[in-house]
């Protein structure tokens, strides 16, 4: 296979590859959909959906809320300039 080949596969596997992250994002905000009653998502599904998808359950969360990661990085900045 050509350079160019090569390249052109491992572009189409990295689209594939963020589709398929976005259905499993989709299926993760289904999954955990909070509870009408408490507001909160239903016991253990985090540790579940982690076990599930392989991602751990920071990565989950931050999935089904990514207000979490924007949080998450601007924290780390700051301590980084300091």
């Amino acid at each position: 296979m050509t350079h160019g080949g090569e390249e052109r596969e491992l572009v189409e596997a990295v689209a594939a590859l963020k589709a398929a992250e976005e259905r499993v994002a989709a299926a993760l905000r289904v999954f955990l959909a909070r509870d009408s009653v408490t507001g909160r998502p239903v016991h253990g599904r985090i540790g579940r959906a982690a076990v599930i998808t392989g991602w751990g359950q920071q990565r989950v969360k931050e999935t089904v809320t990514p207000e979490l990661a924007a949080r998450r990085r601007t924290r780390h900045d700051r301590e980084d300039r300091r």
